[in-house]
């Protein structure tokens, strides 16, 4: 930044530019294209070179004015640098506290014009008004200009000798100061892009990305980029670590469903050696309870996710039930009166046999004495009703709240409670559809589903 240096307000213009862009880094006039300022004749005084160059020309900004056009290198790599256009008052409100002693001249060194000069100078040149006074020239290449002093020659006196050296070197005080003004300032400009350029080096060696608070200091644009910068390289390292965790979760899954694999394959293969065993020995009731687990084993296997047929849905209850039966010796009874001609509407699998486990577990054994679980199915409006009733326990309003929002009440075997049967069926098919409940203390609890009519694509077009 500028603020507070004296000379800040003959700054008017300065760019950080390349082939790729520019930045304004202080912008008093109007907008100006990276072809403008690479077209400027400082460019043409670098003669190919990248070094520091200096030059009164006209403004590629400020068409007709001329400036002092300072140009900095700050990247050779990228082909930078920084330009800036000083105002030609610099000079002359330097130099006019020493027109009173002497007459002040500046041209370019071709001596075309005078770019500062003080009254009425030029004119008497012309007129031969050298003879009372005393011609001093010097040439600045750097700068592309020539400086000329006429002193009187009353001057030269003794006492006053070096006068017009000291007012000469005056005025090139104020012209090596603008031009340390113009190395300051760029130097504040290109540090903060050198920590930066450094800073993007160093990451694309690193492993893990850091940020480097240093390349945001400032309020300037640089420092902004700096600041988008450290931001982004946050944002990458996030990314990093979130796709790193996700290669390991994946991993992890790989080997869980690998597992998953081997494991099922050994319980199968030893349930039907079970079963032939039972089969031989003649024990057919051991042999059927081996099939119910097995097929209820490869029905959970498979996943809960997928819609079913509702008779592929019933079949793996009826295996749940003659397992419980075989645990609960006369305990319930189950009747299924669902209609041969639904079975083929799709249900979400593993929908009845939680209501059907809650209604052996929470209905029927704590009462201690024999009961019957009913499983029934209508149609009507488009819409299909599947009702699970038991004439156990009961609940009461608060009890059957309870079990409607409780997330700790799932299956054993599928792990799904009653109030996830209910958010799956609302997810798969709308707010609409669901579990409805009626429930007597003492009496009875029936679960109705209500889950539109749907049947398997292949069927559809078929039918």
């Amino acid at each position: 930044t500028l603020s507070g240096n004296p000379l800040e307000s003959y700054i008017d213009s300065m760019y950080v530019v390349s082939a790729q862009g520019l930045i304004a880094v202080t912008q008093k006039t109007g907008m100006v294209t990276v072809e403008q300022i690479l077209g400027s004749p400082v460019f043409d005084e670098t003669g190919g070179e990248y070094r520091v160059t200096a030059l009164i020309t006209e403004s590629v900004i400020e068409k007709g004015k001329t400036k002092l056009v300072y140009l900095y290198p700050i990247d050779a790599r990228y082909g930078s640098w920084l330009y800036v256009e000083v105002d030609e008052k610099l000079f002359s409100d330097q130099l006019l506290p020493y027109a009173d002693s002497s007459d002040i001249l500046i041209k370019n060194v071709q001596g075309e014009g005078a770019w500062y000069s003080s009254p009425g100078l030029e004119e008497r040149i012309e007129r031969g008004e050298k003879a009372k006074a005393r011609l001093e020239k010097m040439s600045f290449e750097p700068f592309g200009v020539t400086v000329e002093t006429m002193v009187d020659t009353n001057l030269y006196s003794p006492e006053n000798g070096y006068t017009p050296y000291i007012i000469l070197m005056m005025v090139v005080f104020a012209i090596c100061l603008s031009a340390f003004v113009s190395r300051t300032i760029s130097k504040r400009i290109t540090k903060p892009l050198h920590a930066l350029s450094r800073h993007i080096s160093r990451l694309a060696q690193e492993k893990v990305l850091h940020t480097d608070p240093s390349i945001e200091e400032g309020e300037d644009e640089i420092a902004e980029i700096g600041r988008e910068f450290n931001k982004l390289v946050t944002h990458i390292n996030s990314l990093i670590r979130l796709q790193t965790k996700m290669y390991e979760q994946k991993q992890k899954l790989e080997m869980n469903a690998l597992q998953a694999q081997i494991n099922p394959h050994f319980l199968y293969n030893t349930l039907d050696s079970i079963r032939w065993m039972a089969v031989i020995q003649g024990a057919d009731s051991i042999a059927n309870t081996v099939v119910s687990l097995e097929n209820l084993l490869r029905n959970i296997a498979k996943g809960v996710g997928d819609r079913i047929p509702l008779r592929e849905e019933l079949s793996l209850v009826r295996d749940y039930v003659a397992l419980q039966q075989v645990r609960y010796v006369e305990i319930f009874d189950y009747i299924c009166n669902v209609p041969e001609e639904y079975g083929d509407y799709l249900i979400v699998k593993m929908t009845l046999q939680p209501i059907v486990e809650n209604a052996i577990f929470h209905g029927i054994e704590p009462t201690g004495e024999y009961g019957e679980i009913r499983v029934s199915a209508g149609e009507e409006e488009g819409g299909l009703y599947i009702t699970v009733e038991d004439n156990g326990m009961g609940m009461d309003e608060a009890e059957l709240d309870e079990l409607t929002k409780s997330k700790a009440r799932k299956s054993a075997v599928s792990g799904i409670g009653i109030s996830n049967v209910d958010e799956r069926l609302k997810m798969n098919y709308g707010q609409e559809y669901g579990l409805s409940y009626e429930s007597k203390k003492g009496r009875y609890t029936r679960v109705t589903v209500h889950i539109p009519k749907q049947k398997p694509v292949d069927e559809e077009e078929g039918g």
